[in-house]
């Protein structure tokens, strides 16, 4: 990381760890163009399709890049996969038939999972510790751009183009993220490299479960996470059908972003003063006590609490949230050192698949009620809180090691 200063650094890892959102969030402004162009019905739903794909794809490359990257050095993985992502998003933009549009997302999704993943492990080379926990926050400032600029960022590409000038902008995306990565120093010793025989990589997966501290830490992010999900799965359907103020919730998603990054900054602020176990154990906290509160006054209102005040709570929920996520995954990838890209993959399969299935429990179940969003926040979070909890049993005490921006 020579060549790159830190502010550059936590730029570029902010850019990588948003690139799966950005490849999401970008295209559903094009869904209403696409339809006519692919023969369906202005109902139809199965564009939807491209996103649960995509999904698919990057759940399961979360399980392979990371022992790559293990074995092969973190540059040469992030590499692959970015090429993979402009590769796919071409895929896309050309694609004749829907068939070719769901397997080039598909594909796209895979190889979305390597700069996550890559992000992870390079930064717990560089640091560890509460400085990890302060960068990560950085880049999770960085990260809550994409969701704000995404939608409008695809809108104005329908306007002034087409659906394809959509897809297209994924290979401009892969291709200047390859190129700025090459300024990136490999981060990985070769010392530390692994096998990727099935023997070893085996056995790295059960090192980083059987370690407590990693376990523990990755199944409260995991938990935690299945809410924020739940978050964005139903909040425009509660905006619309529950409470008929759909008109909300464009203004509502963009100014929750930029309440998201303010929150990051601010851990990053506070992880002056405490440890990152200190920090996650106060967020963690007050996350299931708002998410208590949140479901103290939906249970008062019958499942229908007044909007403002029902508002208020989810928002601060979430709010504290954003404190929770980036240094827990510090504390998560703490305890492994090289082994961190297997410990990457480990908490990407846990938070990408475990907690998408327990916030498809909460979106399903929503029908003019926020009552399983109340329940849903309530249990998730208590369970997040107990984990870590459990974890902390077996945690060191966290160092300050690194440069510390």
């Amino acid at each position: 990381m020579s060549r790159m200063g830190e502010r550059e650094f936590v730029l570029l890892m902010g850019l990588l760890t948003a690139m799966s959102s950005l490849a999401i969030d970008i295209l559903l402004p094009a869904f209403e163009q696409m339809r006519p162009a692919f023969g369906l019905d202005d109902d139809s739903t199965r564009l939807s399709l491209t996103v649960t794909l995509f999904l698919m794809g990057a759940g399961i490359g979360h399980l392979f890049y990371g022992p790559l990257a293990d074995a092969v050095g973190r540059k040469r993985a992030l590499a692959g996969s970015l090429v993979l992502y402009a590769a796919a998003a071409l895929a896309a933009a050309l694609a004749p038939s829907l068939g070719v549009l769901y397997a080039s997302r598909f594909v796209w999704g895979f190889a979305a999972a390597g700069p996550r993943i890559l992000t992870q492990a390079i930064v717990r080379d560089r640091y560890a510790g509460t400085a990890m926990a302060r960068v990560m926050t950085l880049i999770q400032a960085v990260f809550f751009i994409a969701p704000i600029v995404a939608p409008v960022l695809g809108k104005g590409l329908v306007v002034i183009g087409s659906w394809r000038w959509v897809m297209a902008f994924g290979v401009v995306t892969g291709l200047v993220a390859l190129a700025w990565s090459l300024r990136l120093d490999e981060t990985l010793k070769d010392a530390h490299r692994r096998s990727l025989r099935l023997g070893p990589v085996a056995a790295g997966f059960r090192a980083v479960v059987s370690n407590r501290t990693s376990l523990g830490y990755t199944l409260m992010v995991t938990f935690g996470f299945g809410a924020f999900l739940a978050y964005l799965g139903s909040t425009e359907l509660i905006f619309g059908d529950v409470y008929d103020r759909s008109s909300w919730f464009v203004p509502y998603f963009s100014a929750a972003g930029v309440l998201a990054a303010a929150v990051a900054l601010t851990s990053n602020r506070l992880l002056h003063w405490v440890d990152a176990r200190q920090l996650v154990l106060w967020a963690g906290s007050a996350f299931a006590a708002a998410s208590a509160a949140l479901f103290a006054v939906t249970a008062a209102g019958d499942g229908l609490p007044p909007f403002g005040l029902w508002l208020a709570l989810f928002t601060l929920c979430n709010a504290v949230h954003v404190a929770v996520f980036p240094s827990g995954v510090s504390l998560a990838l703490e305890p492994m050192g090289e082994m961190a890209g297997t410990a990457a993959s480990t908490l990407g399969v846990s938070t990408w698949m475990l907690g998408s299935l327990l916030a498809s429990f909460t979106d399903r179940a929503i029908d003019g009620s926020v009552m399983p969003i109340g329940v849903a926040y309530l249990a998730y979070t208590a369970i997040a809180l107990a984990f870590q909890l459990w974890a902390r049993g077996g945690s060191p005490p966290v160092s300050r090691v690194g440069p510390v921006p």
